[in-house]
């Protein structure tokens, strides 16, 4: 029975220089045949995957994170017409079990207009996401979207203000280039804590090389395994719409 069903592939598939011209996706697939290497950006194979991340910008819009992957789609041969039409015509396909043995790992997908039961007071109150939580209030329900945003948000600010009170030196910061003052007064919101108690979370951390690895350690879970392996799509959107993540079964 295995061999009739069709929602799943025998392999992965990946297309190449999608919004390239016709010409320009067949050169690249030759090129990646030739050097051996389909890369993500910056295209080098001698550096190591990396994460940026932009407070600015909401997970659900598949934005909080600028990160450095290679994408499979997991659809049989039969049913890739939507998936070719986004990208590309041009691509390789590897069995499931050899990806699988080099790292890959399915993604986590958040329908965006999914409800969840909880009620808009036991949000984060962040002060970004203050207009979208009195809409919920008014409306009286929550979406994903505006869950996972105002969480991971609540989430990033917890451990950039950790990671800022380990070290006065940014150089040997995780997150580099952050307002520290901004992202302590985030903590001690979150947390209900006073001006003088955040200064004392500080001192306790301050210099502390443990508390620093662990955050490190955190961080990296968070970031690199769970919120880049986390795609929020428009589920209401067509099959084919550009939005709509889901069909890619990445």
């Amino acid at each position: 029975m295995a061999d009739l069903q069709r929602y799943i592939s025998r392999e992965l598939s990946h297309f190449v220089g999608g919004r390239k011209a016709e010409e320009e996706q067949y050169q690249l697939l030759l090129h990646v045949l030739r050097t051996g290497w389909l890369l993500h950006k910056p295209f080098d194979p001698k550096q190591p995957r990396t994460a940026r991340l932009d407070f600015s910008r909401p997970i659900s819009r598949d934005k909080t994170i600028d990160y450095e992957v290679v994408c499979f789609c997991d659809i049989p041969i039969s049913d890739l017409a939507i998936h070719v039409g986004k990208y590309s015509k041009f691509g390789l396909a590897f069995k499931k079990e050899f990806l699988i043995d080099k790292g890959a790992c399915p993604v986590f997908y958040v329908a965006n207009d999914s409800p969840v039961p909880i009620q808009p007071d036991d949000l984060f109150p962040l002060g970004d996401f203050v207009d979208r939580i009195n809409e919920a209030r008014g409306k009286g329900i929550v979406h994903r979207e505006l869950y996972f945003d105002a969480s991971v948000r609540a989430i990033l600010d917890l451990i950039v203000a950790l990671d800022t009170f380990c070290w006065d030196d940014e150089a040997n910061r995780y997150f580099k280039g952050v307002d520290a003052s901004v992202f302590q007064g985030r903590f001690g919101q979150l947390l209900g804590l006073s001006n003088a108690q955040v200064a004392a979370v500080g001192n306790a951390l301050k210099g502390k090389a443990e508390a620093s690895r662990t955050i490190r350690r955190c961080t990296d879970f968070l970031v690199n395994w769970v919120f880049t392996f986390t795609k929020c799509f428009d589920a209401k959107q067509s099959f084919d719409h550009a939005d709509n993540y889901y069909m890619e079964r990445e």
